[in-house]
């Protein structure tokens, strides 16, 4: 079977995929992905064939960023993600797809649902689309399905297809979620034949190693990571993010990792003591098992990382899906939430002093991490596509 993977040029949106990506690599499929061109280096460092298609826009900033993907500062997250996700990317994605679809040959097209492009090119190809969750299945809610809607008919339009009314050819898709049902907000509809499996990390450290200073031998205080993920970590954002993380913690008897992103130089955030280490990008599954608490954005797959290794969290909502994971932590009883607008080095300080003095924040975590565990493995999602092939 020859599977063609279309994913949207971030590490967020291209990372849920591979759980799926090797266990039918391993299950003896032929695995290629499709995104930008940019991205595609991204990709081939996983291990996996990169064809380009698609806009390039992970590398981007404030001034360099394609016109179509600046929203209006007051624009709704509605609007925000209709533009961006459907109407600046998938029918460049989608041409790309089928342009190349007779020498690539695919089987079947497995999209992650923030890319459209892939639907609608395995629709003009007449072969069958799976999905893959890769931000809380939350995020889709009635009012963002009727703000994809014109956009995504006007792209299936300029590809000779005929309206999805309501979307619900779309919706009918099988959805593989990676991650347990407890993360749905209940008061969402979930995609009527979604699946839940077991999450698990790849980020490369199969062919990596903590650092020496990193290692657990000997270690006496908690170690607490900091992250803004690969996107909300650009320098030219000004979030008060890393500031508020350092003044708040640099000076407690606790060691503090913070990962800037392999795009940012850890030397913008200035000289810090011996116990604060700045770097560009470390492995979450070997330091994870360390943590005692994690700080971060709310990013999706941060948020599994730390379930998977019953880390209790602090969260910063700043954007996309962030507010709603920061709901859903807030609901479960795993961790804290600080809002931008109250964020203070003094209010990250009380934070992650309570999550290290109270042992019930881990005990629920660990309650969320074995109904994970529970879950079937991706090898049974590779059977379901199998099947659905």
């Amino acid at each position: 079977m020859r599977i063609l993977f279309t994913t949207q040029p971030a590490y967020g949106h291209f990372h849920p995929l591979l759980p799926l990506a090797a266990a039918a690599r391993d299950a003896g499929h032929d695995i290629i992905f499709a995104s930008s061109a940019l991205f595609g280096a991204v990709i081939e460092a996983a291990g996996y064939r990169s064809v380009p298609a698609g806009l390039d826009w992970l590398l981007t900033d404030k001034t360099t960023m394609p016109a179509e993907l600046k929203a209006a500062p007051d624009s709704t997250l509605e609007v925000f993600f209709a533009q961006q996700f459907v109407t600046a990317t998938a029918e460049r994605l989608a041409r790309d797809v089928i342009a190349g679809a007779p020498a690539w040959r695919p089987d079947v097209i497995v999209r992650e649902r923030t890319e459209f492009g892939g639907a609608i090119a395995g629709d003009v190809l007449g072969i069958p689309i799976a999905t893959v969750q890769v931000a809380s299945p939350s995020l889709l809610t009635p009012m963002m399905l009727a703000a994809m809607e014109g956009p995504y008919n006007r792209a299936r339009l300029a590809l000779g297809l005929v309206p999805d009314e309501g979307l619900c050819a779309l919706e009918a898709q099988p959805v593989f979620c990676f991650a347990p049902p407890s993360l749905h907000d209940p008061t969402v509809p979930l995609p009527r034949n979604l699946m839940s499996f077991r999450p698990t990390t790849h980020d490369g450290a199969d062919t990596a190693k903590l650092p020496a200073w990193a290692e657990p031998l000997g270690r006496e205080r908690p170690l607490v990571y900091a992250t803004l993920g690969t996107v909300f970590n650009n320098p030219s954002y000004e979030l008060p993010f890393f500031p508020a993380v350092l003044e708040g913690l640099r000076e407690q008897d606790l060691d503090l990792v913070i990962t800037v992103g392999p795009n940012v130089d850890p030397a913008y955030l200035g000289p810090q003591p011996a116990s604060v280490r700045v770097v560009r990008y470390m492995p979450q599954s070997l330091l994870f098992p360390q943590c005692s608490v994690i700080v971060f954005h709310g990013g999706y797959g941060t948020l599994l990382a730390a379930i998977e290794h019953a880390v209790p969290v602090i969260v910063v909502p700043f954007g996309a899906d962030q507010p709603i994971n920061a709901r859903t932590v807030e609901r479960l009883g795993i961790g804290r939430v600080i809002e931008e607008e109250v964020l203070t080095a003094d209010r990250m300080r009380e934070a992650v002093t309570s999550l290290l003095a109270e042992p019930t924040w881990k005990s629920r975590m660990q309650a969320v991490r074995d109904e994970t565990a529970a879950l079937p493995t991706a090898t049974d999602a590779v059977g379901r596509l199998e099947r659905l092939v």
